[in-house]
């Protein structure tokens, strides 16, 4: 048995990970009864999506090391549970919220029974079929047949979830399917019948494989923080595990640190990445008195954080454990075939019973109940249009994690897109240059690239990467200066150079008042404002931002004419960038400067007012809002672990002409579902009718069935060669957007058109 993972440990809680309770929720039941029946223990949760155990203890009658030694013995070890202690991330999530989700969803994520039931009858039907074609054998096909017994034994499961289902009141799918092979099984067509259960043993692996692989990163949780941070203690900074940190500790964080804890800076000053947080590319200079959260990276500079939240109390970790609540609450979307086998089965017995009370003849209520029985082409309606639909996407590097989704993308008309990663490039460009002097552009790139030659700040990225795109030859700098959060001072050829904001020319006396207007102007935009001073005297002027993805405009006049009613962009920039960017494209709705939860919030405002929506994002911040969308789509590339699992749809590359692609394949699949329902249900109404009147045998109700199911393969094969749609950029720009400043549903911030 796999040894027992001490996850998190406090006073008076532990968490544990065991792979004995993994997606078995009867063993975490057990656990649980036995762990609240042990003097001492308060309160027990378990989690089978990851087999996770939480509870809480009274320090002073246990010890972790007892309640291992416990588990060990529930399990039958002859010797205590070996104890593999795990180092987690501090921003681990509370496994609170989802160990109270419903374990029926987890039993569907069981992957060995579907599989073994898949493969099984697969080889009984590739045995028989050697059998009879290349040995000429004759395969018996009845009831007492062993074909038949097989048939029938791998039916009776089926059958008896339909029946369950009837008692119910509630017949569904299993209730048709199981009636079919039986009925198939009884009138000596076992084949039929091991076709169908090998179709159905096939879709439900799909699905359980498809859940496995979507909750994967949600159960592991990311590691989001180091495991060890530096502590002062009696004024010394000590290395410690990050779970010793309680609140009211003080951490050191260095730069290419991440910082463990919620807190607020007490000493010190340094430039944070805070992408994973509100998704902005721009550095955040924080000091004393300034915010902090756990997960984000501080780039350059040394602070001291006095922490206020702590392990699976910080903010980026309730932010996961949000997600994974959402992503196991979900409503329940009802398939497209429950809906056609439902009608296909009271069809059916409908039909049956009238033939047998009006004809009297057993053998035409026969026909007519094999002819509905066989529901091959009913099933592979919807089925076999989403498998070629999934397919196709995949060879597009789409992933599709389930039919639904298609189903719900079809029915969107609003969708809501993240800015930094999504809509633009995660690396910022030198968009412009203003001179101020008699050197040239070129002089002045590499000018500013002598200065920033040595750093790694993204905004000294983006001159480096247009030095190398013009080709300029490398100059170093005799004596280099870095000021944080300001800029650069460096002796280039004899020159003293400064590139950085107007704080450092305020700093060293350099008058900025010729650049006011060019400034104001790209800023207005949404661009960085880089200033270059060459021996004291203002220079030249570099404008800074993500470059907009060249396919945007394209993708946006694609979705409009999709059928697309508004579109919005959700972002933690602020206002300028925001709505530069909003202007730019023709967005309906710009909402900027929002945290993840607020986003999630404005996506959960629309869809209470009756519409479904689309977000697409690429990070950590978009993770909750992703998994609050009827639909969410995942950027790939440079994206978060998190964003891809915590949404229904993620492209592997970052092209968004994807994004157009996925929707118009969501709407020709339903289309060919459409289609796919009137030819089953054409052809089994004109077999229903044909055997009523006598005119049609049992042999050829078969017949009929194969040729139906044929022609619904056939007709969905056509979604294989399903291509994107051309893009193309559009003649006039989109209407002007609405700019909201904050993210309360209650106020101007909502998704208002």
């Amino acid at each position: 048995m796999a040894p027992i993972q001490i996850k998190h440990s406090l006073p008076g809680r532990l968490r544990l990970h065991a792979r004995a309770l993994r997606r078995r929720p009867q063993a975490c039941r057990l656990a649980v009864e036995f762990l609240q029946s042990i003097d001492g223990v308060l309160w027990v949760r378990c989690n089978p999506a990851i087999g996770g155990l939480v509870l809480a203890f009274r320090p002073a009658e246990l010890t972790p090391e007892r309640i291992i030694q416990a588990l060990g013995g529930l399990w039958g070890l002859n010797a205590p549970a070996r104890c593999r202690p795990a180092k987690p991330p501090a921003g681990q999530a509370p496994a609170c919220p989802a160990c109270q989700s419903d374990s029926a969803d987890l039993e569907q994520a069981d992957i060995s029974t579907p599989r073994r039931r898949f493969l099984s009858i697969g080889a009984v039907l590739a045995v028989t079929a050697l059998r009879s074609r290349l040995l000429g054998a004759v395969v018996a096909q009845g009831l007492f047949s062993p074909l038949g017994l097989i048939a029938a034994a791998f039916a009776l499961p089926l059958a008896a979830k339909g029946l369950r289902e009837l008692l119910k009141g509630r017949p569904g799918l299993d209730s048709l399917l199981g009636g079919a092979c039986l009925a198939a099984a009884l009138s000596g067509q076992a084949m039929a019948a091991l076709e169908i259960l090998f179709i159905d043993s096939g879709a439900e692996w799909l699905r359980a494989w498809v859940t496995q692989r979507s909750r994967r990163a949600i159960a592991e949780i990311l590691e989001i923080t180091s495991h060890h941070t530096f502590m002062i203690v009696d004024g010394v900074e000590v290395e410690v595990a990050v779970e010793a940190v309680q609140p009211g500790d003080v951490v050191v964080v260095h730069g290419g640190e991440k910082i463990p804890v919620d807190g607020v800076v007490v000493e010190g000053h340094a430039l944070l990445d805070e992408s994973s947080i509100n998704g902005r590319a721009e550095l955040a200079d924080r000091s004393a008195g300034d915010q902090v959260f756990a997960g984000t990276m501080a780039r350059q500079g040394v602070v001291k954080i006095r922490a206020q939240r702590v392990g699976d109390q910080t903010y980026l970790a309730r932010i996961l454990a949000l997600v994974e609540s959402s992503l196991q609450n979900r409503a329940p979307v009802e398939q497209v075939a429950d809906r056609l086998g439902r009608a296909t089965m009271r069809l059916g017995l409908t039909a049956t019973a009238l033939t047998l009370l009006l004809t009297g003849s057993f053998w035409r209520a026969f026909s007519v109940l094999l002819v509905m029985a066989c529901p091959c082409a009913t099933v592979l309606a919807a089925s076999s249009a989403l498998s070629m639909a999934i397919n196709n996407a995949a060879r597009r590097r789409v992933l599709i994690k389930g039919g639904r989704y298609l189903e719900e993308l079809s029915q969107t008309r609003v969708i809501c897109f993240d800015k930094t990663g999504t809509l633009t490039d995660t690396q910022p460009i030198l968009r412009e240059i203003f001179s101020y002097c008699e050197l040239d552009d070129d002089q002045i790139v590499e000018l500013a690239h002598a200065a920033e030659l040595h750093q790694h700040h993204p905004i000294a990225g983006a001159i480096q990467r247009e030095a190398a795109r013009r080709g300029l030859r490398r100059r170093e700098h005799a004596v280099c200066q870095y000021h944080l959060g300001r800029g650069v001072e460096a002796k280039v050829a004899g020159q003293d150079i400064l590139v950085g904001n107007h704080k450092l020319m305020e700093q060293c006396g350099v008058d900025v008042e010729p650049a006011r207007r060019d400034a104001l102007h790209m800023t207005d935009r949404g661009r960085t404002v880089l200033y270059l001073a060459r021996d004291g005297h203002l220079a030249a002027l570099l404008a800074i931002s993500n470059r907009t993805r060249p396919e945007a405009p394209a993708m946006l006049a694609g979705l409009r004419r999709l059928g697309f009613e508004r579109i919005a962009m959700i972002t933690g920039d602020e206002l300028c960038t925001a709505r530069g960017l909003a202007d730019e494209l023709g967005m309906d709705v710009c909402c900027y400067s929002v945290m993840p939860e607020e986003k999630a919030e404005l996506v959960r405002a629309e869809r209470q007012r009756g519409g479904k929506v689309v977000m697409v994002g690429d990070g950590i911040n978009d993770a909750l809002a992703l998994a609050e969308a009827d639909v969410g789509l995942a950027m790939g590339a440079g994206g978060s672990e998190l964003a891809i699992e915590a949404a229904d749809i993620a492209m592997v590359d970052d092209n968004l002409a994807s994004v157009v692609f996925v929707c118009a394949l969501s709407r020709q699949t339903m289309r060919v579902i459409g289609q796919n329902f009137w030819i089953a249900t054409g052809s089994n109404i004109g077999g229903l009718i044909l055997g009523a009147l006598g005119l049609l045998s049992p042999v050829a109700a078969g017949m009929l069935h194969m040729a139906h199911t044929a022609g619904v393969l056939a007709n969905s094969a056509r979604l294989l060669r399903f291509a994107p749609p051309a893009l193309a950029t559009p003649e006039q720009p989109g209407p002007e957007p609405v700019v909201a400043p904050s993210a309360a549903p209650a106020t101007d911030n909502e998704l208002a058109a």
